[in-house]
């Protein structure tokens, strides 16, 4: 390669990465909308969804990638992952559980804390006697969960007393349990992994949808995972079945049409 080639290639990776800037940019200033959209939906006692201007606004997508040369797949593709999220804000600004909009409460002014309590719930890990932090009846180091949530281990160690301490939050972090996860050893097992992404997780029946493909084609479940939508960005339900899965029935799951992607391992 020349040092001309060379030095064109250096300018186009720069260009894309300014580009790339923009981009997030501008979906963080949008995604930034979505509390105060839901600020007014409640106070209009407007319901969350509103389908119609979601189809419009896809529309308005592909119309523009028409006019600009770009597959109009593509922009429907990107546009209806924005929008879920959006949705996905607004539901947790409106439809958060109790306990959770408690622990936000709790940890309002100490995030790092926030962090750590969020580490704990979502890997199973309970808070014992002293502060301890036990994986079922096993200790794990405060080093690590510091390591895990990107804090020292004092902030772990102050999260574990302020959640023991704590008439509400107290009783579920000292209960929680850890998950024995089939996906990572499913293929040693002889078993299938669907990992399946809802084009808007906050709408009921995806599951239900996902299971009825599954029976018809008398494939047996052993597993089934739902992300928390109040923990992961974007959540993906994992289906461990009994035998790998081919053809038909990998059709059928992507036919359905609360799903986005379907991805099999």
């Amino acid at each position: 390669m020349s040092v001309h080639e060379k030095k064109g290639l250096e300018e186009l990776r720069k260009e894309i990465d300014e580009i790339d800037r923009q981009l997030v940019s501008l979906l963080a200033r949008r995604m930034g909308l979505a509390g105060e959209i839901a600020r007014i939906k409640e106070e209009r006692g407007k319901p969350l969804r509103d389908e119609g201007r979601e189809e419009e606004v896809v529309e308005r997508a592909r119309g523009l990638a028409r006019e600009l040369g770009l597959d109009p797949e593509v922009a429907e593709a990107v546009m209806r992952v924005i929008i879920s999220r959006m949705v996905q804000k607004q539901a947790e600004k409106l439809e958060r559980p109790e306990w959770w909009e408690h622990l936000n409460r709790v940890f309002r002014e100490y995030p790092a804390q926030l962090k750590v309590a969020k580490v704990l719930f979502s890997r199973g890990l309970r808070v014992g006697k002293g502060g301890k932090i036990l994986c079922g009846d096993m200790r794990v180091p405060s080093t690590q969960v510091a390591k895990e949530a990107g804090v020292d281990r004092r902030t772990v160690e102050m999260t574990a007393r302020t959640l023991l301490e704590d008439d509400k939050l107290g009783p579920l972090f000292s209960n929680l349990q850890p998950l024995p996860y089939l996906k990572g050893v499913a293929h040693h097992l002889g078993l299938g992994v669907v990992e399946i992404t809802a084009g808007d997780a906050t709408k009921p029946g995806i599951l239900h949808e996902v299971a009825g493909v599954l029976s018809r084609f008398r494939v047996s479940v052993r597993q089934v995972v739902a992300d928390d939508p109040h923990l992961v960005p974007y959540p993906k339900l994992t289906v461990v079945t009994d035998r790998p899965l081919k053809g038909k029935v990998i059709e059928e799951l992507r036919a359905l049409p609360s799903v986005q992607s379907v991805i099999v391992y």
